[in-house]
């Protein structure tokens, strides 16, 4: 095991069913799919002709290069951006549920991401905690596709509504 595809204990966060379903009923990834973090198989259940990777398994998804058109998953958080740009080096559309922290705290990862093609889509789950992940950020589920450049689509697929907050009356009233 490398450097690259080591991650901390913490990153064995495995994705519920009713969030894998969401996600596959919200972005309809077709073609050829991977999931490169099978884990105990959240989507791939619901889409068994998908190739796969699981580093338990013995299937690194860094030694994987073939072109796919998809890669759909819930990637190993302290990973991320390498995950992201490798990714990116095979597909066409990528799709990560994660803590939006994650992406949106680091420059340098936005700066390579949007290289790679802007965020088509983000579908909210509210906090981890909504989802059941031992961690209190906001979670999402983030579509970049090669080339895109063009505006950034939300949607809310949390169980409980995301409540908007009014803004405050100007003067403080």
């Amino acid at each position: 095991m490398t450097a690259a595809t080591r991650a901390k204990s913490g990153d064995r966060v495995y994705t519920p069913q009713w969030l894998a379903l969401d996600m596959l009923q919200h972005f309809q990834p077709e073609g050829l799919v991977l999931e490169p973090c099978r884990g105990d198989g959240a989507f791939t259940r619901h889409r068994p002709g998908w190739s796969w990777c699981e580093l338990d398994e013995g299937r690194d998804f860094f030694d994987w290069s073939r072109p796919v058109d998809w890669v759909f998953t819930n990637p190993p958080y302290s990973k991320l951006r390498p995950f992201f740009m490798h990714s990116a080096r095979v597909a066409r559309e990528v799709c990560l549920l994660i803590p939006l922290r994650n992406y949106f705290s680091g420059y340098g990862f936005v700066r390579d991401a949007r290289e790679f093609g802007d965020l088509v889509h983000i579908r909210l789950y509210g906090t981890g905690g909504n989802c059941g992940f031992p961690m209190g950020n906001a979670i999402g589920a983030c579509h970049w596709s090669r080339g895109y450049r063009g505006p950034t689509g939300w949607s809310d697929g949390s169980r409980r509504a995301i409540q908007p907050r009014l803004p405050l009356p100007l003067g403080g009233r």
